[in-house]
């Protein structure tokens, strides 16, 4: 049976449609619905043959978290976005990170084989209440995203290991489709993740610019 705390989570997830791919905006981060899955699959429940993030509790920790960062990827600009998503969330919750290419690490960035991926699908995250969770963060090699878009995309994925479901406003990063226009992280994904964990002193609604910075926004 399913923990009551973990089905309710579950079913935040459940109850959105799949990220939906469109013409003006590559698509970034699909979570497909539950009858898309392989059988018995939940959401966020993936795993796979990849080396173990012995730390990775933190990420589950409510307050201050020290978090050791793997890059486990060939590629060398995805790091470089994902990097500044960690920046990003820094800015928003109380945390430090560091790169730790050890077994160490809480957070493992990794190249995501075949089978783990429906077409279309670029990036998938564990979700912090499975069972299987590692601090993995897997995206797809075979799908080539420009450097603003790894970054909307890594912040989008590092919100799900936080402990964000996708969201009901379309400007919400953590929205299940990518619309053309500003992405903010809004009061309701704030008011989520301070369930979660310790927010930074004074942090509002701030727009997710695709550069990398973190702008003062009037994200609803």
């Amino acid at each position: 049976m399913i923990p009551h705390r973990r089905l309710n989570f579950l079913l935040q997830f459940i109850r959105s449609p799949h990220h939906t791919c469109v013409p003006k905006r590559t698509a970034l981060l699909c979570l497909l619905p539950a009858f898309l899955l392989k059988a018995g699959e939940l959401p966020g429940a993936w795993t796979g043959d990849y080396s173990p993030c012995e730390r990775h509790t933190q990420v589950l920790n409510r307050q201050r978290m020290e978090l050791g960062v793997r890059f486990s990827t060939s590629n060398p600009g995805l790091a470089e976005q994902f990097a500044r998503a960690m920046d990003f969330w820094a800015k928003i919750v109380e945390m430090d990170w560091h790169p730790d290419d050890s077994r160490k690490c809480a957070i493992q960035l990794v190249d995501g084989g075949p089978s783990l991926f429906k077409p279309a699908e670029a990036a998938r995250a564990q979700f912090p209440e499975m069972l299987s969770f590692q601090g993995w963060i897997a995206f797809n090699p075979r799908i080539s995203l420009p450097p603003g878009e790894l970054f909307v995309t890594a912040v989008h994925e590092l919100g799900h290991l936080l402990g964000l479901p996708h969201s009901s406003n379309s400007s919400s990063v953590m929205y299940f489709l990518c619309l053309d226009g500003p992405l903010f992280l809004d009061k309701n994904d704030l008011a989520v993740l301070a369930v979660h964990h310790k927010l930074r002193a004074g942090v509002g609604p701030v727009m997710v610019a695709p550069g990398g910075a973190a702008a003062r926004g009037t994200g609803e």
